[in-house]
């Protein structure tokens, strides 16, 4: 009954997670690529490797403090109102992130992805977890 409790407290704080992360992931993950470097072409394709790391942590992370459906609603939100901090910051430096329902699905998919794939790992090792301590089921 005490998990019941922090339910709401845990949505909130995946949420604000994600929606920290997903910014941090594209200005972060470049400067995380290129410490030491500047900003080359080695260093830019270190980044792309970088910021889908750094979401899926995210999402692994997001998955251990909050969990089901409204778990995964609350994240994809979170990451929704991430690229929308992109697409503002982006406005207030002068160089703004192109508009356009392509581009706008291209980076769904590219957050989207490593962010789900954290947060299904998370629910998968806390199921098998759970699984464990209540002995399974002797059937099947």
């Amino acid at each position: 009954m005490d998990n019941a409790r922090n339910t709401v407290l845990r949505d909130w704080i995946a949420l604000v997670l994600i929606l920290v992360v997903v910014p941090l992931s594209v200005f972060g993950g470049t400067n995380i690529g290129c410490v030491g470097q500047g900003l080359n072409q080695v260093c830019a394709a270190q980044s792309v490797l970088v910021s889908p790391l750094v979401l899926m942590i995210a999402g692994v992370v997001a998955g251990l403090i909050t969990s089901g459906w409204t778990g995964l609603l609350v994240v994809g939100v979170g990451q929704i109102a991430g690229q929308v901090v992109i697409l503002a910051m982006s406005y207030i430096a002068g160089r703004p992130v192109p508009l356009d329902l392509f581009s706008g699905m291209v980076a769904t998919a590219w957050f989207g992805a490593p962010i789900a794939i954290g947060y299904g790992l998370a629910r998968g090792f806390m199921w098998f977890r759970g699984r464990g301590r209540s002995g399974g089921d002797a059937a099947g």
